[in-house]
Parts: C-alpha cells; sequence; structure tokens
C-alpha cells in the first residue's frame, strides 16, 4: 500500500497566516467554500500543492487570517479575584467556517463581584468591535465557566484583539468590570 505523505508548507504568506489541515473527503472547492475565499487565491496561496485537483488527509493549506490560529491566550485578572480565577481564549475555526472564540475561565459566582447574575464573554476587534456571549458554568465548585462566540464571516481577528470576561446583571442590563482579559498578538497566537 502506497501512503501519500503529508504535504505542509514552510511558512504562510500575509494574509494567510492560519492552518487548515485536509480531511478525507476535502476539495479545495469545499476548503474555499468554508474560508469564504475564492478558489484561485486559495491555490496561489498554498504552491506546495502543486496540483489543487489533488490534495489528500493530512496536506496542511495556508487560509486566510491575520493571526495564526488555532491558538491560545491567557486571560488573566484585573483587579481582586479569588484564588484560583483565570481563564483562556481558544481561537480556531468556526464549526460551520469562519473563526470562533471558546472562552473558558474558573470563576466564583457573578454575585461575588456584586448584583450579577451570569458573566460575559467578548472579544473585541479593532475597527470592527465585539462579538460576545453568555458564559454557562458547570456544576462543580467553583465552576467553570463556558462559551464560544463564532464571528460572521465578515469579520476577522486581528493582532490586539481583546477577550474579557465581565459579569453581567440579566435583569437590569447592567455589565459589571471587567473581571478576565487578553489581547491575541502574533505571539500568543503561532
Amino acid at each position: 500500500m502506497n501512503i501519500q505523505q503529508a504535504r505542509v508548507p514552510q511558512s504562510c504568506p500575509p494574509g494567510f497566516l492560519a492552518r487548515y489541515t485536509v480531511k478525507p473527503g476535502d476539495t479545495f472547492y469545499m476548503i474555499a467554500q468554508m474560508f469564504r475565499v475564492r478558489l484561485e487565491a486559495l491555490a496561489v496561496n498554498n504552491p506546495h500543492i502543486t496540483n489543487p485537483n489533488i490534495i489528500y488527509p493530512g496536506d496542511v493549506l495556508c487560509v486566510p487570517g491575520l493571526v495564526a490560529f488555532p491558538c491560545c491566550v491567557s486571560l488573566h485578572a484585573r483587579g481582586r479575584v479569588p484564588f484560583g480565577t483565570g481563564g483562556v481564549g481558544y481561537i480556531n475555526f468556526a464549526p460551520q467556517g469562519g473563526q470562533a472564540v471558546n472562552i473558558m475561565a474558573t470563576l466564583p459566582q457573578p454575585s461575588f463581584f456584586g448584583d450579577y447574575d451570569i458573566y460575559t464573554g467578548d472579544i473585541f476587534i479593532p475597527d470592527i468591535g465585539g462579538f460576545g456571549n453568555q458564559l454557562s458554568p458547570t456544576p462543580q465548585a467553583p465552576p467553570n465557566w463556558s462559551t464560544r462566540v463564532e464571528l460572521p464571516t465578515v469579520a476577522s481577528i486581528t493582532p490586539n484583539s481583546q477577550i474579557v470576561v465581565t459579569p453581567f446583571n440579566s435583569v437590569t442590563g447592567r455589565t459589571g468590570p471587567i473581571i478576565l482579559e487578553g489581547f491575541v498578538t502574533n505571539v500568543t497566537c503561532s
């Protein structure tokens, strides 16, 4: 049996810093559709694939992204928090294409910080704006809280994007202070 050696680029060109590993059944066309990029642009930015009509599981393609991902960003406490409070933002491809940030954190109950009943996790992208979602707890004490924030396909995470976790009052609509914060850089995401 002849097994094809995976083809991996040495580096990706500017604007194509993210990588995608080909899965069984993938085609160049499907991958271009998933990342909302022209087929020709995907082919030109992957010269290690000499024939875009022939790709194999395990091949690695450079895909559009201003930040190399998947990557993790540590979320550090701002202000006084209980021992063990911390979190991470995991940036990767969204299940339906585009990009997503998974936010996971160990936090006390939101009421620890005042009149709050939930947490929200947000990513703020310079010159674009913010996207967020409510975090859900696990049953442990203290709970682990998590959410996934899927970005619209027209938005791309850039260096200096800020990931934050804040308490929130779902009745009054009042947002509390930033509890956890991290910044996306090409150093943290490589």
